[in-house]
C-alpha cells in the first residue's frame, strides 16, 4: 500500500533529505543488541522483571518464529490486545520481527469493537489475556474466532488456565528464534483503529518510515540523552503508548518503564525509584500526578519532559506543575498524523502555558477556512497538516481516505486551531463530534445508533459535557416514551457488547432533539440547554 494521497515528489524529497532513512525499528534494535546486549530494555514493576535488550530480542525473535511457523507472511495482520506488561512488548516486537503488520488493541475493547476490527483487518492471529480486570477475554476471543474467518490462531497471555488454548509460555518454550524478516520501510507496518465522527472506527495505516520519522523528530526536540529512562503509563494498545513510548524508547536504545494500571501514588513512586526522565500521557494523568505530588511530595526531579496530549491542557495545570519543579510540554497530534507540534524545553514560558507548540521538523501546518484557503495568523480555522509522519492511508477504505486527504499531500484533521505569528499552534476545538474522555476518543454516533434500538427511545443525541478531571463526560440525551434510568440505559448498551469506557455517565430525557433546517442535530444548542439546566 503506497501513500496514494502523498505526491511522489514529496516522498522523493523526504528520502533525499534523509527524513525517511529506510531504517526499521527492528533493524535499530538489532544494532542496540549487538552493541549493548546487557543494557536494560524493560522494567515491569507488576512482577519485578528487569529485562535486558538481549533477552527481549531473543523473546521477540522466538515469537516471530512461531508466527512464521503458523503461516503468517509479511503484510499479514496480527492483533495484540494486552495490557502494559513485558509480555506485550515481546509480542509487539515479535510481530515486527516477523515482518507482519502490528494491530494494537486497547484491553477495554469488547465484542462489538473487536468483531469489526478483526474482520476489517483480516487478522490472522490474536494475542489475548485469559482474564483481565475481572473480564473473561478468553471467552470473548473464542467466540470471535468462530465469527472471523481469517482468525486462525489464538494465543493466551498471563496467569490462569488456558484450557486447551496455546499460551505464550508454550510459544517461547517450543519454538526457535528466527532472524528478522526483511521488509520495505514504506510498506504497512501498523494498522491502528481510531474512532472519528463515524460509527465505525477508521483503520489508520502507518509504515516504518512514517512512524520512525516522528520518533526521530521527537527525540531531537526533547534533546534525548543516553542516560534517559522512559516511563509509559499510556496503553501500549494505543498509538500513544506504542509509538511515543515503546517505539521511542527502543529506537533510542534506553530503558522503558511500564505502568500497567493508572495509580498516581504508584506513578510518583515509580518515577522517583527508577529516575524516569520522560513520559507522554493524557491530561488526566498529568492532573492526577500533580495532585498526588501536592499531597505527598516525592523527588521527581529526574522527570525533565512530561508531554501532555489528548485533551486541552489548562495553563493553570502547567503552572502548578512548574511550581513543583516539573516541566510540562504541551503537544498536538493524532493517530492519523502522529505528533505534529510540541513545545520544547527552551520554549518561552508564555508559549508553554498557552500554546501546543511549534511544528516538529518536517511538519507543515496550515489553518484554513471552510473553503480550504489559509487564514491570517491569529484567526481560527481547521488545521491541516502535511509531513513525513502522516499515515500512508486508511486500510482499504478509499472513500473515507479521499475525504481526509488531498491530492497534494495535505491531511485535514477536523480540529480547530489558531497559529500565531511565530508559528505556535493553539487547539481551540473540534469540527468532529468526537468526545475525548480521559484521553480516550468516543464516537457519539455509535452510541446513538444503539440507543435508538432500545425499546421506548424515539431519538437520541450524545454530547460531551465539561468535566474537571477527565475533560469531558458523555451525556446521552433521549426522547423516550417513559422515564428511563441511567442504569437501564447502560445495561442495554453493555448487552450490545459496548466497551465500558464508551458508556454515558449522564442521561437526560428531552422533549425533542433540536435540528437544523436540513435535519442535522444541533448539538451545540442541546449542550447549551443541558448546561443551563445544570446551573439553574
Amino acid at each position: 500500500m503506497s501513500a496514494s494521497y502523498r505526491p511522489l515528489e514529496l516522498q522523493a524529497r523526504y528520502r533525499a533529505e534523509r527524513i525517511w532513512t529506510g531504517e526499521t525499528l527492528v533493524a535499530r534494535v538489532a544494532k542496540h543488541v549487538e552493541a549493548s546486549p546487557d543494557a536494560l530494555a524493560v522494567v515491569d514493576p507488576a512482577d519485578g522483571r528487569r529485562v535486558t535488550y538481549a533477552q527481549m530480542w531473543e523473546d521477540a525473535c522466538t515469537v516471530a518464529g512461531f508466527l512464521r511457523a503458523r503461516g503468517v507472511e509479511p503484510g499479514d495482520v496480527v492483533s495484540v490486545q494486552l495490557s502494559n506488561r513485558y509480555d506485550t512488548v515481546a509480542v509487539d516486537m515479535g510481530v515486527l520481527v516477523a515482518g507482519a503488520v502490528l494491530n494494537p488493541l486497547l484491553p477495554n475493547y469488547r465484542e462489538r469493537e473487536l468483531r469489526h476490527i478483526l474482520s476489517t483487518s483480516r487478522s490472522r492471529v490474536l494475542f489475548t489475556p485469559m482474564e483481565l480486570r475481572g473480564f473473561d477475554h478468553l471467552g470473548m476471543a473464542r467466540a470471535l474466532t468462530a465469527e472471523v474467518p481469517s482468525l486462525a490462531t489464538l494465543v493466551t497471555v498471563g496467569e490462569g488456565d488456558p484450557d486447551g488454548e496455546l499460551h505464550l509460555s508454550d510459544v517461547l518454550r517450543d519454538h526457535a528464534p528466527i532472524p528478522p524478516v526483511e521488509v520495505d520501510a514504506e510498506a504497512r507496518s501498523e494498522v491502528i483503529f481510531t474512532s472519528g465522527t463515524e460509527a465505525q472506527p477508521k483503520a489508520i495505516v502507518h509504515s516504518e518510515e512514517t512512524v520512525n520519522s516522528m520518533v526521530r523528530a521527537m527525540l531531537a526536540a526533547m534533546g534525548q540523552k543516553p542516560s534517559d529512562v522512559f516511563w509509559m503509563p499510556s496503553p501500549l494498545g494505543h498509538s500513544t503508548g506504542l509509538n511515543c513510548g515503546m517505539r521511542l524508547a527502543f529506537y533510542a536504545g534506553v530503558p522503558l518503564v511500564l505502568q500497567d494500571q493508572w495509580d498516581p501514588a504508584a506513578a510518583t513512586k515509580l518515577v522517583e525509584s527508577e529516575r524516569c526522565t520522560y513520559t507522554l500521557c493524557a491530561t488526566t494523568f498529568l492532573a492526577d500526578f500533580v495532585d498526588e505530588l501536592s499531597r505527598s511530595p516525592r523527588d521527581v526531579s529526574s522527570l525533565r519532559v512530561f508531554g501532555s496530549v489528548g485533551a486541552p491542557v489548562p495553563p493553570e495545570l502547567v503552572d502548578r506543575a512548574d511550581s513543583l519543579g516539573m516541566e510540562v510540554l504541551r503537544l498536538y497530534g493524532s493517530t492519523e498524523a502522529m505528533a505534529l507540534t510540541w513545545n520544547r524545553p527552551d520554549t518561552p514560558k508564555e508559549k508553554k502555558y498557552n500554546t501546543d507548540g511549534p511544528p516538529l521538523p518536517g511538519v507543515e501546518l496550515e489553518v484554513v477556512d471552510q473553503d480550504g484557503k489559509p487564514v491570517p495568523a491569529g484567526t481560527e480555522g481547521e488545521i491541516r497538516a502535511r509531513g513525513p509522519a502522516t499515515c500512508i492511508g486508511l486500510f482499504e477504505d478509499p472513500e473515507r481516505e479521499a475525504k481526509m486527504c488531498s491530492p497534494d499531500g495535505w491531511m485535514y484533521t477536523g480540529d480547530l486551531g489558531v497559529l500565531d505569528e511565530d508559528g505556535y499552534l493553539t487547539i481551540v476545538g473540534r469540527l468532529k463530534e468526537i468526545i475525548i474522555r480521559g484521553g480516550a476518543k468516543i464516537a457519539p454516533r455509535e452510541i446513538e445508533d444503539l440507543l435508538c434500538e432500545m425499546p421506548g427511545i424515539r431519538a437520541a443525541a450524545v454530547i460531551g459535557l465539561p468535566d474537571d478531571r477527565l475533560g469531558e463526560r458523555t451525556c446521552a440525551c433521549v426522547v423516550s416514551e417513559r422515564e428511563l434510568s441511567l442504569d437501564e440505559v447502560t445495561a442495554f448498551l453493555k448487552d450490545q457488547g459496548m466497551a465500558t469506557f464508551k458508556l454515558p455517565q449522564v442521561l437526560r430525557r428531552v422533549g425533542e432533539i433540536p435540528l437544523t433546517a436540513s435535519g442535522k442535530q444541533r448539538k451545540n444548542a442541546l449542550r447549551d440547554q443541558i448546561l443551563a439546566e445544570s446551573k439553574s
